[in-house]
This record gives C-alpha cells, sequence and structure tokens, in this order.
C-alpha cells in the first residue's frame, strides 16, 4: 500500500540509510508507477467533461444498484476525516481550477465542513 501511496504522491522522496526496508525494497518500482500514474491523470484530463445532469443520474442509478452494499454514514464520516486531514490542499485545489471556482466548489465544501462541524 506504500508503494502506491507513493506512487501517486507528487513529492520527491529521498531514500536513506534509514528509510524503512518496505520503501527501500519497493523504490526502484515507483518511478514506473509513477509514470503510469502520470498517463492516468492526463488521459482522464483529456476525456469530455459530462454535465452535473449524466453525473447525478449515474450516482443515483449506482446507489440504486448498491443500497444493500453500502454503509452511507461509514463513508460520510471517512470523507469528513479525509477532507479535514487535507482540508487546506482540498481548498488550495479546488480555488486554482476553473471549473471548481465557476461552480464555487470550495465555498460548498466549507458549507459542508461548518455544517458537520457545528453539529458533532
Amino acid at each position: 500500500a506504500q508503494t502506491f501511496m507513493d506512487s501517486c504522491s507528487t513529492s520527491e522522496h529521498r531514500l536513506g540509510k534509514d528509510s524503512p526496508s518496505n520503501k527501500l525494497l519497493y523504490a526502484k518500482d515507483i518511478p514506473n508507477y509513477k509514470t503510469w500514474v502520470e498517463r492516468y491523470y492526463r488521459d482522464v484530463s483529456k476525456m469530455a467533461a459530462i454535465s452535473d445532469q449524466d453525473m447525478d443520474a449515474y450516482l443515483v442509478e449506482q446507489s440504486r444498484l448498491h443500497a444493500n452494499e453500502f454503509n452511507s454514514l461509514s463513508a460520510l464520516s471517512e470523507l469528513y476525516f479525509y477532507i479535514n486531514k487535507y482540508r487546506e490542499e482540498i481548498l488550495t485545489a479546488l480555488d486554482r481550477d476553473p471549473y471548481c471556482r465557476k461552480h464555487k466548489l470550495h465555498q460548498k465544501l466549507e458549507q459542508v465542513i461548518n455544517l458537520i462541524s457545528s453539529n458533532s
């Protein structure tokens, strides 16, 4: 799992004699995986955008199909934990993206965070 995380990271990892053995063991593989990850995101960014309506319809259908398999509260809890941990990075990324700015996603996410934190 750590190799996967390192491969998806945009920061460079410097290894030394005190680095964990699992990082040293897979260090030579990470550049190959990074190339795959970069290609994946490049390809995704070139894909045509879908409408909000199409996305909503798809998510509603997926929710219906997997209603008995999914614990919504657990998923929301995990998302909130992740958002809290990386709040500044996520909000900065939302500010930098033209689509996100157009749809005011920074402000919407802030509203969700404030609503959840005030109910905790």
